[in-house]
């Protein structure tokens, strides 16, 4: 996918967002279940994609493959589905939907982590962890654990385009790089 597309799908993502919202609204339930729908619809529709993204069958035929796979869904969902059929962009639907989590999570002020250690956490270092997160990024954060035992001792945090890297096998590699020059 190229990069008009990530842009174009992040902007069909906060459409979404901002129809889901309603007027003077900056988030909520309401959004959140929209998006939740979209999400629930997008998974049920993912056998019709080639149909569903195939130009030879007709936009009448595809929107009613729509109406035909999702009864329950709401008319909101089936004007934004119904929108990318027009637009030709239903290929964009599985980016958008990978926008939509971002989308909500920016407006509630929290960003998603991921965290690598050399060996499971305790409960207390966790929440260390989280706190000082918290802290450095001045946002609520979701953090993800895994347990990598190639980093020797240490930490390796993903979060957003941030990677801190507090592990052993970092710093040796690091004092290698300096050593080199």
């Amino acid at each position: 996918m190229n990069l008009s597309d990530r842009v174009l799908a992040r902007r069909y993502a906060m459409a979404f967002c901002l129809s889901a919202a309603g007027k003077g609204a900056a988030g909520g339930e309401a959004e959140e279940k929209a998006v939740g729908e979209l999400l629930r619809a997008a998974h049920s529709l993912q056998d019709e994609m080639p149909s569903l993204k195939d130009p030879r069958v007709s936009p009448a035929e595809k929107k009613a493959l729509i109406k035909r796979a999702l009864p329950d869904a709401s008319a909101r969902t089936l004007r934004f589905l119904d929108l990318l059929i027009d637009k030709k962009r239903f290929g964009l639907l599985p980016h958008v939907t990978g926008d939509l989590g971002r989308i909500l999570d920016e407006r509630k002020g929290t960003v998603r982590a991921s965290a690598r250690s050399a060996h499971d956490l305790a409960p207390a270092e966790a929440e260390a962890l989280r706190a000082r997160l918290a802290a450095f990024s001045g946002k609520s954060v979701v953090l993800d654990f895994k347990t990598d035992p190639e980093l020797l001792a240490g930490a390796v945090v993903r979060m957003g385009d941030w990677v801190l890297d507090g592990s052993l096998a970092g710093q040796l590699r690091r004092l290698g790089e300096s050593l080199m020059k």
